[in-house]
C-alpha cells in the first residue's frame, strides 16, 4: 500500500478517535446538566411575601413566568398566636382551582370550597364540622387572604371574614421545562 494511502488512513483514524473523544466530552456534559435540571425538578418555594405583600424571598417574576408555563401551583400559609400558656402554630396548604395574573405584577388564587372542621387547632378533632358550613377563599400576593363561610343548605353568607397573612407560593418545576415566558394575551 503506498504511503499516501497510509497517511490518509492515519489521518482518517486519528479524526475519527477525536470526534469520538469530543462526542463522549459532550454526553458527559449533557449527563451533568440532566443532573442539574433534575435538582430543580418538583416543588420549590419561589416567592413568598409578608402580611402586608412585601416580598421576603424569590421573585414574583418567577411566580408569574411558572404560571404562564403552565406549572401547577401551591400556596401555604400559617400564623402563630399566644393561646393560653402556649403557643398555637398552624400551617395551611392548597392548590389553587383558579388564578390571575393581574397587571403582570400581580397574582390572586381562588381556593375551592370545602368543608369546615370542628377545630383547626386540635388534632383529635380533625372531623367535618356539623353545622354544614363550607369556606372558600381567595388569596393575593398583596398578603391579602379574602374567606368567606355559606351555609352548605341555605347557600347564605355565614360570615365574611377578611385577613392578611405571609404565604409562600411554590412552582412544581417538571424535567422537560417551558421557557417561554409570553402573556397569555399575546
Amino acid at each position: 500500500m503506498p504511503s499516501s494511502m497510509l497517511n490518509l488512513k492515519y489521518n482518517a483514524v486519528k479524526i475519527i478517535a477525536h470526534l469520538m473523544l469530543i462526542l463522549s466530552l459532550i454526553a458527559c456534559g449533557q449527563v451533568e446538566t440532566d443532573k442539574q435540571t433534575k435538582k430543580v425538578q418538583g416543588w420549590k418555594a419561589v416567592y413568598q411575601h409578608d402580611e402586608s405583600g412585601k416580598a421576603v424571598m424569590g421573585s414574583i417574576d418567577s411566580l408569574i413566568a411558572g404560571i404562564r408555563s403552565g406549572y401547577a401551583l401551591r400556596i401555604g400559609w400559617g400564623w402563630q398566636k399566644e393561646f393560653g400558656d402556649s403557643i398555637l402554630r398552624l400551617e395551611h396548604m392548597a392548590n389553587p382551582i383558579f388564578l390571575t395574573v393581574i397587571q403582570e405584577k400581580d397574582v390572586s388564587a381562588i381556593i375551592d370550597m370545602h368543608p369546615m372542621l370542628k377545630s383547626y387547632i386540635h388534632a383529635e378533632n380533625q372531623v367535618f364540622d356539623d353545622t354544614g358550613h363550607f369556606w372558600q377563599c381567595v388569596l393575593t400576593t398583596q398578603g391579602t387572604f379574602n374567606a368567606q363561610v355559606y351555609h352548605r343548605a341555605g347557600g347564605n353568607m355565614i360570615k365574611d371574614w377578611p385577613q392578611r397573612h405571609r404565604m409562600t407560593w411554590f412552582l412544581e418545576y417538571p424535567l422537560d421545562r417551558n421557557t417561554d415566558n409570553k402573556p397569555l394575551f399575546e
